[in-house]
């Protein structure tokens, strides 16, 4: 409940106070009382004005566990009138049920929050779901494991408490970055992770109560399309990118065949299908001419693709769904019995990386002109940027449609999933040895799945650097503050998930489901971190 009374909204005044309050707030524990220097705070990635709180419990060997669990939230505009109370989650819950139930006519989702709050298993407020609930359990597994003896604590437990994962992960980042020095001045041998994260679930419980392996990767592709303006009176004197934009979202907006699936696992567990984030012409104000440019960026998920893969992948479905858009503008043409019918049916759409747009627009303004405008400073949108930097290279390379420019428009969040080495096989027994004990003490289902299925903080956690992706992620991605490889020196160690669920999160019902979260998630995650860090290391 305090967690969840700090205001934390991601990039505002209350999360860039967080950490500093937190640090504050642990050093009042007995344990760190004793030893204030096992808390302390370092900067987020790239200037982000927030911090990484790290506290540490050291234990009796080398080995240590790291929990990890992300303290920024989305905004709190959707609760309306109920936005002052959107930290206190007792008077939330009692406002919630006033207005739900003087409801004449109200809609599926609210009815199943009224029964949610009124049985007492649920409580709601910003973030305590995702994810200071999380962070909670952790922060109480921590707690326990200080007031033990030091000959009872078989290996170092280190929390770290991140900013920004709701944005761009900038500490969490900035936590890979930060591990191998400390690692190395503090005689760690970092064996494992557990993020903190939650999970929604609109049913029972059964698909929300879930330790999971790994997490879903991301990349979000850009896609220019440039067409050819025309008055609106003359549509075929042009190509609208409009009418190329809407015809390749309408081949890829949650199209199921494109979902990412690892043929390992079981089909149910395929990531969701590519989603249209955003949608937006490049005209400036009111005309009637048709657009020449439209920005569309896409969600995709991964399990197994790489951002090579998945970018080849977006070259093939561009090319086919422009040049069917021409095909049946050019029928329409002839129907019209338009002079440039003919014209328009020998069209062919051009699709270009941004690696190829960046090359014409070096021979034909000079590598100076180029390097100024991808040097320019990144801003709290990364949409935005990479929309302005590949417009005005389209200009600079005088691109002319019909055609198409690719690339990759954020971050790129890779995917993470336990594999076969010695140190991932302990982590994935020790999760299912007590998930299955603890279903069993509870009467209740607690299963173990494959993927996480959103983006998370994990998939910067014990990953080691890629050089081929990282230079494949440099030469597609418009503004350089979007690329963020690994350090060279990563650590490599296991990740799993272990966290609250509940409903509705980002959302103004948010709530989170009690019993579950804070009793059996804590409980599962004290016995995994006792076995991690007891284990004797297996041969590989």
């Amino acid at each position: 409940m305090t967690l969840t009374r700090w205001p934390s909204v991601t990039g505002s005044a209350g999360e860039s106070e967080f950490g500093l309050r937190l640090a504050t707030f642990l050093r009042g524990w007995p344990a760190f009382a004793e030893r204030p220097g096992d808390v302390w705070l370092t900067p987020a990635r790239h200037g982000y004005p927030a911090q990484n709180v790290y506290a540490l419990v050291p234990g009796r060997s080398s080995r240590t566990l790291v929990l990890s669990g992300h303290y920024d939230t989305v905004g709190t505009e959707d609760y309306g009138e109920w936005q002052a109370l959107a930290g206190e989650p007792a008077a939330l819950s009692a406002a919630m049920i006033g207005a739900l139930s003087a409801l004449s006519d109200p809609s599926a989702a609210e009815t199943l929050a009224l029964q949610d709050l009124q049985s007492g298993d649920f409580l709601p407020g910003r973030g305590l779901l995702d994810m200071k609930g999380g962070l909670a359990a952790g922060l109480a597994v921590l707690e326990r494991y200080a007031a033990r003896p030091l000959a009872e604590r078989p290996g170092h437990l280190l929390l770290v408490a991140t900013p920004d994962e709701e944005g761009r992960s900038s500490g969490a980042r900035a936590v890979a970055h930060d591990l191998p020095g400390l690692a190395q001045e503090h005689g760690w041998q970092v064996v494992a992770g557990i993020n903190l994260d939650a999970t929604a679930d609109v049913g029972s419980g059964e698909e929300g109560r879930a330790a999971y392996l790994g997490t879903v990767g991301k990349v979000l592709i850009s896609a220019l399309v440039v067409g050819r303006g025309a008055h609106a009176a003359y549509p075929f004197d042009g190509v609208s990118a409009s009418l190329l934009a809407a015809a390749l979202v309408e081949r890829i907006e949650a199209a199921p065949e494109l979902a990412d699936h690892d043929p390992a696992q079981d089909e149910r567990e395929a990531a969701a299908p590519p989603v249209c984030l955003e949608m937006r012409d490049g005209k400036t104000g009111y005309d009637v001419t048709s657009p020449g440019q439209v920005w569309c960026a896409f969600n995709v998920l991964t399990h197994t693709r790489t951002p090579g893969q998945v970018l080849e992948q977006f070259v093939e479905l561009s090319r086919a769904a422009a040049q069917g858009a021409l095909l049946r503008f050019s029928r329409r043409a002839a129907l019209a019995r338009s002079p440039n019918a003919a014209a328009l049916a020998e069209l062919r759409a051009e699709v270009l990386t941004f690696g190829d747009l960046q090359e014409r627009a070096v021979k034909r303004a000079g590598p100076e002109v180029v390097q100024r405008l991808r040097a320019q400073p990144a801003g709290t949108d990364p949409l935005a940027d990479s929309r302005r930097i590949m417009s005005a290279l389209a200009v600079l390379a005088e691109l002319d449609g019909p055609a198409v420019v690719l690339g990759f428009g954020a971050l790129h969040y890779p995917a993470t999933q336990l594999g076969r080495a010695a140190g991932d096989r302990c982590l994935a027994e020790a999760a299912r040895q007590h998930a299955a004990q603890l279903a069993q003490e509870t009467g209740q289902s607690l299963r173990l799945r494959e993927y996480f299925p959103g983006i998370s903080d994990m998939s910067f956690l014990g990953q080691p650097t890629d050089g081929l992706t990282a230079q494949l992620l440099a030469q597609h991605t418009p503004h350089p503050a979007h690329v963020d490889p690994a350090p060279p020196d990563a650590l490599r160690f296991p990740v799993i998930n272990i966290g609250p669920w509940g409903r509705d999160y980002h959302q103004r019902l948010e709530r989170v489901q009690l019993p579950y979260s804070f009793g059996v998630v804590p409980e599962l995650l004290w016995r995994v971190c006792h076995s991690v860090l007891e284990a004797e290391q297996p041969p590989e």
